[in-house]
This record gives structure tokens, sequence and C-alpha cells, in this order.
């Protein structure tokens, strides 16, 4: 790996893995939020969708201006961006300030993502790209335990009405990773200044290009449907239906990482070896069937059954979204790629939000298990129509002309 793509490597693995150190937080923060707030599930499950809407918003902004002034340099503002307003979460007197602080830590949180993607594919070569962005895309899980383990030390240690103020207050930790992306990472000149676009948005929707960008969002929207059913209400699932103390819930959520960072490193070198598409297609089939498999299975009967089957979880609905980086990457030319990262990545989570709301609304009726297992569902579906109509991009050559 030779010395500037080892640095973007390094900057898109913190800008992702503090990305989810910070945004999975809320989850491991919402039975005692539920409580200090006076809220209901349906209400954080609104809060929750409206973040990721924003997310879609700042996931444009965020590739529009990375076309426009550089990858690392957008980067350290979205980053500075998502651990201020996490930190200032912890401020929430009630649903309407959470409402605030969340949606902008959204917004924010939404542009990091196709920024740090984009950086890294064009510093990769073709034959290992995938498995680069997958370890990237690992990063997540390690930001995940990380929050994990603070929400563990924190909820051990204090009263719960203290402790997630605190979980959130250590959110903004990750705006010092700016100082390394200042002075160690730049961006590969693949195009001139002149040739650059002033927006680079609207190219998205020219004639060749509007299918691509319409198909590359319905993926993104299963990526971020599936990942979003599964883990928005992962902790309150464990505490609330299957009635694990704050311990076994941490242990049953370390253990579903594990299946994730597992699944996203692995994800990657198999879309090397078989190709995007087939990849894809293995995993939201997988998806599917763990989350089935984790809602329906019964905990008392064998412990030892339960945490495969929580590993198996991890592994498929969190390693589909591996290969988001390089597919969308050599999908999009040099002069749109953060934007048509930004754009179907972004909207695929902003329609993909729905399904936190959906799932908060719906289980007081049909109950919060057969809810996640409704909406993971759907995601799959939509992904795999939009495969059968993409084209296989892999070993394709994106760092030589447009």
């Amino acid at each position: 790996m030779e010395k500037m793509e080892r640095r973007a490597f390094i900057a898109s693995s913190l800008g992702w893995g503090l990305d989810g150190f910070d945004f999975t937080m809320f989850a491991l923060a919402l039975p005692a939020l539920l409580k200090a707030l006076s809220i209901s599930v349906a209400d954080t499950g609104f809060v929750t969708t409206s973040s990721l809407v924003a997310s879609a918003l700042g996931g444009i902004i965020g590739g529009v201006l990375a076309d426009r002034y550089g990858r690392a340099r957008i980067l350290m503002f979205v980053i500075g961006g998502f651990s201020l307003f996490t930190g200032l979460t912890a401020t929430a007197q009630n649903l309407s300030q959470l409402y605030f602080w969340r949606v902008l830590m959204g917004f924010t949180f939404g542009a990091e993502w196709p920024v740090g993607a984009a950086l890294l594919a064009e510093y990769a070569s073709a034959k290992r790209r995938g498995a680069m962005l997958g370890w990237v895309q690992s990063s997540y899980a390690l930001g995940w335990a990380c929050s994990t383990l603070m929400f563990l030390l924190l909820f051990s240690a204090f009263p719960a009405e203290q402790a997630w103020r605190l979980l959130f207050a250590v959110g903004v930790l990750p705006a010092l990773s700016i100082f390394y992306i200042r002075l160690s990472v730049h961006d590969r000149p693949l195009l001139k200044q002149g040739e650059r676009a002033k927006n680079s948005f609207p190219l998205l929707f020219k004639r060749g290009q509007i299918s691509i960008t319409i198909l590359a969002t319905m993926v993104g929207l299963a990526v971020q449907g599936i990942y979003y059913s599964a883990f928005s209400f992962l902790p309150l699932y464990l505490r609330t239906v299957r009635k694990m103390t704050v311990v076994g819930t941490a242990s049953y959520v370390w253990v579903v990482i594990l299946g994730s960072f597992i699944g996203y490193v692995l994800a990657g070198y198999i879309h090397d070896i078989i190709g995007r598409r087939p990849t894809f297609a293995i995993y939201f089939t997988g998806s599917a069937l763990a989350t089935i498999l984790f809602v329906v299975v019964p905990i008392e009967g064998s412990v030892v059954t339960y945490v495969a089957i929580s590993f198996l979880y991890g592994f498929f609905a969190s390693g589909q979204a591996a290969g988001m980086g390089s597919f969308l990457a050599e999908l999009f030319p040099n002069v749109m790629r953060a934007a048509g990262q930004g754009f179907a990545y972004n909207v695929g989570r902003g329609f993909g939000a729905f399904a936190p709301a959906f799932i908060g609304a719906a289980s007081s009726s049909i109950g919060l298990g057969p809810a996640i297992i409704a909406a993971g569902s759907v995601s799959c579906v939509v992904g795999l129509i939009a495969l059968g109509f993409l084209p296989e991009t892999r070993g394709k050559i994106i760092t030589e002309g447009a």
C-alpha cells in the first residue's frame, strides 16, 4: 500500500468508524431516553427517521461540495459537525430539543460516508478496491463496539438518567481526528482544476446516467433499510422483548458487532472475487433469513443457538453494506463521483429511514419483532430487483479519464 493510499485508508476508516461510534449511541441510550424525556417508541422512531432523512440532504450537499472543493477538506468539516451535534444531544430536555440536535447530527453524519469513500476509492487499485472499502466499512463495527463499551461502563457506574447524557457528551471526541486529516491527507489529482464541476448534481440526471442514478439509489435504499430495520431498535428489543439486563444486552450486542465486523471484511473480498451483483444478492437474502431467525427462535431453548443466530444477524445485516463504496465509485464518473455516491447512498438512506418509523408505529399493533421482519424483508426485495438491472463493475478502472 502506497503512502497516500494508506493515509486515505486511515482517514476514511477514522471518519466512518467515528461516525459509527456517534450514531449508534442513540439506540443504546433509547431505553433511558424513553423514561427521562417521557417519550414513546413511536416518537423515537420519528426522531430516527427525521435524522436519517436529514442525512440524505447532507449527503447530497456534502458530495457536491467534495466534487468542487476536494474530499479531504470537506471530510474535516463533516466529522467536526457530527461530533459537535452528538455532544449537544446530551443537553436535550424534551422531544423538540432531542429532535433538533438529532436532525443536525444526521445532516452532517450523512456527508461523511460518500466523501470518505470517494477519497479512498480513487487511491485504491481496481483489483483490491472491494476489499479495502470492505475494511473501511468494518470500522463502523469498531465504532459501534466502542460506543457499546462506553454504554456498559457509564450505565453501570451512573444512574440511567445521568448516564445517557454522559454517553452523548463523549461523542465530541471524534473531532480530534480532524488534526490527522488536516496534516496528512490530500486528494488524488484525477481532474484538473478547470475540469471540476461547480455543481456536479445536475450531471447525475443526464441522459445515459439517470437510470444508473435511480437504480443505484434503490440499492442504497435496500442497504439502509436492512441496516436500520435490524439495528435501530436492537438494544430496546433485547431489553423489552427478550427481558435482558444491561450486561446481557451489551453482551449480545457485542456478538452482533463481531458478526458485523467479519461480515464487512469478508464481503469486501467476496466482491473482488465473484463480483458486486452476486455478492449483494447473497448478503441481501442472508439478511432476510437471519432477521427471521433472530426474532422467531426463542433464547430460552439454547443460548448457544441464539448466540450463533445473533452472529449471523450481524454478519449479513451489516456485511451487505460493504460493497457500496466500491460499487458506487465504479458506477459514477470522476467528475460526479462524490455527488453520485452521496445521492445514491443517502437518498437511499432517506427512504430507508422510513423503516424505523414504520417499526416504531407498527410495534404497538403487531409487535416489535414482526415489525422488524416486515421492514427488513421489503428492503431486501427492493435491492434484489435493482441488482437485476445494474451492470457488473468488478475490476473497473476509475483513475483514468472521466
